[in-house]
């Protein structure tokens, strides 16, 4: 991969021996750190043969193949030692945003290295495309050159999926409908960059912008990088073209404002997706949080209420089923035992109800240890074996706790039933349930009755 990497960057070269695009280093850096099996002697050597190899069967020379090969080496390395010593100095956490500017800051300093150290040897070196006296006119450009291609390259490495990931997005396409707004964002992307090329000018490096900012919010990291890389990269070539008649030093001074310009402005996408990532996120745990019980992640009574109403006017639901359970003798387990175990009873019942029901089921933690279930497009004969089946599962399984002997109890639980559409409010129907598991209180427990 470095190999092919190289000849695309030494393919890439607008002027004398400074690439275009040189993606070789970012792609190395990108590997080593997400495969850190990688920072073998083989993994090493491999590097290095694909650097060497790549400049000679282009025809140049041995020692400056040599040169430039340490100094792509130093870029990387120190740029991989800054990472994991910011790494592991900040805490285990994908949710600061702040912690991304360490590892910004690392990576810089290693292309800062990388290019110190080019300017200092390639200068000396037999027909060197480098001169003394534009040192540091050389170290801007390679620098500047650096971190583009990192801010290009490293994040499409670090934020690739894995390949489970691939297949199950893959497998989630099928059933996931498409909606032709998600696109609009990469619709907008596409007319901004063509306006590069129509009206072009020092200010197309922000025609992009307002739809880098619109994808960055809609879009997951990887995604957004795979554009950003794109604009980059397109943007790059258009605004350069501008300047192609400039004598070298200008020429030079201007492709280093344009990089840095490229730079801020893909950088600030890049973190304005995390920004936005990490935003969601938090509204979904929150969300989650507002509707669910945290002691057995069931549904709450008011997300449960909202849920069902829906479910009992949806014009596809042909029938609603209520199923209302309570865990016999709670009380007496709570005193022989004590609540911790009265809380892992309720868990342990939980998790047994959720692996027999489907996944648009609503099943809700009432209080206590009363619990609710909603089936739809039931009959009453299915939703009374589903709720045998739940019973007897209880019944069966008992729970098992460090130091103690396995636990049993049992659970009663009360019927309702109704055809839809129905002028039946929901509260009538979980009285009815409510009233059938009471008679099943009374019956002896461990019994499921039906609302008469």
């Amino acid at each position: 991969m470095v190999f092919f990497s190289c000849l695309l960057g030494i393919f890439t070269r607008p002027l004398s021996y400074f690439s275009f695009f040189w993606p070789s280093n970012a792609l190395l850096l990108g590997l080593l750190i997400r495969f850190p099996s990688l920072k073998s002697f083989g993994g090493i050597l491999g590097a290095f043969i694909g650097y060497m190899g790549a400049d000679l069967v282009t025809d140049n020379t041995l020692l400056m193949t040599l040169g430039l090969t340490l100094s792509n080496f130093v870029a990387v390395f120190s740029g991989l030692f800054f990472f994991n010593y910011t790494r592991a100095k900040l805490p285990a956490s994908n949710n600061n945003v702040s912690e991304l500017y360490p590892h910004i800051i690392a990576v810089t300093l290693g292309c800062f290295f990388g290019a110190l150290f080019a300017i200092l040897l390639l200068p000396n070196l037999p027909h060197s495309f480098m001169l003394a006296e534009n040192r540091w006119i050389d170290f801007f450009t390679w620098w500047s050159g650096e971190i583009l291609n990192v801010v290009i390259v490293l994040p499409l490495i670090l934020a690739a999926p894995r390949w489970s990931e691939v297949k199950e997005l893959i497998n989630n396409q099928y059933v996931k409908e498409i909606q032709i707004r998600d696109a609009l964002p990469f619709f907008a992307l596409l007319i901004s960059i063509a306006c590069t090329h129509i009206f072009y000018g020092p200010g197309a490096l922000l025609y992009p912008l307002a739809a880098l900012i619109w994808a960055a919010a809609s879009y997951q990291l990887f995604n957004l990088a795979l554009i950003n890389s794109l604009v980059c990269l397109t943007l790059y070539h258009s605004v350069t073209g501008l300047f192609i008649d400039q004598v070298n030093s200008s020429y030079l001074t201007t492709i280093i404002s344009i990089r840095v310009g490229l730079i801020i402005l893909g950088l600030a996408t890049l973190i304005l997706c995390v920004i936005s990532q990490n935003r969601n996120q938090l509204y979904r745990e929150v969300l989650y949080l507002a509707n669910h019980d945290s002691l057995t992640e069931t549904l709450n009574r008011r997300s449960f209420t909202q849920l069902s109403e829906k479910a009992l006017k949806h014009k596809n639901n042909h029938s609603l089923s209520l199923i209302m359970l309570d865990i016999d003798d709670f009380k007496k387990m709570n005193d022989q035992y004590g609540h911790y175990v009265g809380d892992r009873a309720l868990q342990h019942l939980s998790n047994i109800v959720k692996s027999n029901l489907r996944d648009h089921d609503l099943f809700c933690r009432i209080g206590g240890e009363e619990f609710i279930i909603l089936l739809n497009n039931n009959n009453l004969n299915k939703t009374q074996r589903i709720a045998e089946r739940i019973r007897m599962c209880i019944e069966h399984q008992a729970l098992n706790l460090e130091n103690l002997e396995p636990i049993h109890f049992t659970v009663s639980m009360g019927v309702s039933h109704t055809h839809l559409p129905t002028n039946l409010p929901l509260q009538d129907l979980i009285i009815q349930a409510d009233q059938a598991l009471y008679q099943a209180k009374m019956q002896g427990r461990n019994r499921v009755i039906l609302a008469s």
